[in-house]
């Protein structure tokens, strides 16, 4: 049976969907959802015919698949990669700059992470930040509570700090425990960890550290090259 929560979570993500990037018509005026039971979608090549399955093998997409966020029709594999490690930041409009991220340098192309305040891949991506970011970039990071209930104790005490630059301070070095004096409750808004949860489930950052680049290429882990090597490297778009 269809659950509940599978219903909110398939309309939440519609109605994200519809603010955040440009979606279709039928997605605007859809009033019912069907979840399949499939975890992930596969593009494959055989025989020189692209194709798009579920991973149990069950379903198969004949047609057009068309990505809504690019804006252009997959008909390779040379798209379905692309399509899979990229974001289109410059198609989306995501309103990261909402979320009230804590960010390193101040160059205007942004690298955005989404990050745990107890993650220790995280503090080195930061610390590597501070040191040899490209110049023009800046790191934004986006605090989630995915690790532990310390963790969502000291996302809260992040974002609600009174004193912007202390809280800075802890969350660049993953300072979990110094006490940061906190704004009354009707000053923070702790709305934007929920936002921050549902943007980072609905652009797949499942674990953390999860990088975006400025042209929209995806990293789930610390990069081992670097930081500033990853974000030089591969520009093939």
């Amino acid at each position: 049976m269809f659950k509940p929560t599978q219903t909110i979570l398939a309309m939440t993500l519609l109605a994200v969907a519809g603010t955040a990037v440009a979606a279709s018509p039928a997605d605007k005026n859809a009033d019912k959802v069907v979840m399949l039971p499939a975890s992930a979608m596969l593009a494959i090549e055989k025989n020189g015919k692209f194709a798009i399955i579920s991973d149990t093998g069950r379903f198969i997409i004949q047609g057009t698949v068309y990505d809504v966020w690019a804006k252009k029709e997959l008909k390779t594999i040379e798209d379905a990669r692309i399509a899979a490690n990229y974001i289109p930041v410059d198609k989306t409009n995501l309103g990261f700059k909402d979320l009230a991220p804590l960010t390193v340098g101040n160059g205007e192309k942004a690298i955005t992470m989404f990050s745990d305040p107890a993650c220790g891949f995280c503090k080195e991506i930061i610390q590597q930040a501070r040191t040899s970011l490209p110049e023009g970039y800046r790191l934004d990071v986006l605090m989630l509570p995915l690790l532990s209930q310390e963790s969502a104790v000291r996302t809260k005490e992040l974002l609600c700090a009174k004193d912007k630059v202390a809280a800075w301070k802890a969350g660049a070095s993953g300072d979990m425990k110094t006490p940061l004096e906190q704004l009354p409750t009707a000053q923070c808004d702790l709305d934007v960890i929920s936002k921050r949860r549902m943007t980072a489930q609905f652009l797949g950052a499942r674990n953390v550290p999860f990088l975006i680049r400025d042209d929209g290429l995806t990293r789930e882990g610390k990069p081992e090259e670097g930081l500033r090597a990853w974000i030089e490297s591969n520009r093939t778009l």
